[in-house]
């Protein structure tokens, strides 16, 4: 895992639920046996390749970086169920952070967990040495077991998908998931050439809803849209 001090910002509360707007949801659907939802639309990339192509910023830092800049924007996005002694409580992280699959040999992969900093420069420096370690690991590694301020997430660069199913260890696993696909290009609303991915995101209902999901993907294309 990274240095503790990267980390030294964190902070969460204890979500009242008697008080809690969304009480009533998280009742409903907190003993659900399958209580996830996914969602996978597309968005455009067009402003992350130009600068791939004037600066050489990597287009898989800069899509992380407008990925956890939504998190980072939706409180919803933020929370996590907890299981104390039998007892189960909702929490509020104040920041996330991405815990991403980085490719090893013999086809495999690594996990490579990376302080989100809401400075690009920072962030891609962050994304740089993490980076850099993870690929160095020979086995796979869980890192973030005993923490729950991640979100996990995969980039499929092969793959122009339409859905996206990913593993879950049970129906209390709240951490979001969230894969992206191949840049592929496409014509913009604008008639000009551009490029645009998939992006799937999956979630715990009794922690997020559609709304919810709806204002992370907004914010994700502005995100995109306004990187240089």
């Amino acid at each position: 895992m990274p240095q503790t001090a990267l980390f030294s910002e964190q902070t969460e509360q204890v979500i009242d639920l008697a008080t809690w707007p969304r009480q009533s949801q998280y009742a409903m659907f907190k003993d659900f046996a399958a209580p996830h939802f996914s969602i996978t639309t597309r968005i455009d990339v067009t402003a992350i390749m130009t600068a791939k192509q004037r600066h050489g910023a990597s287009p898989f830092n800069a899509m992380l970086f407008c990925i956890m800049q939504a998190f980072n924007t939706v409180p919803e996005l933020r929370t996590r169920l907890r299981n104390t002694d039998g007892r189960q409580t909702v929490i509020e992280h104040n920041i996330v952070h991405p815990s991403v699959t980085v490719p090893i040999e013999n086809d495999r992969f690594a996990f490579c967990e990376i302080p989100y900093a809401c400075e690009w420069s920072t962030f891609n420096s962050n994304c740089e040495s993490a980076i850099t370690e993870a690929k160095s690991q020979t086995e796979l590694d869980e890192k973030t077991i005993d923490t729950d301020f991640w979100v996990f997430m995969s980039c499929i660069p092969w793959l122009d998908f339409t859905d996206m199913q990913h593993p879950l260890k049970g129906p209390d696993d709240c951490i979001p998931r969230l894969a992206w696909g191949k840049f592929v290009p496409h014509v913009t609303p604008q008639n000009q050439d551009g490029w645009e991915v998939a992006v799937n995101l999956t979630t715990h209902h009794a922690l997020v809803d559609g709304i919810h999901m709806a204002k992370f993907f907004q914010h994700l294309q502005e995100n995109c849209h306004r990187f240089s």
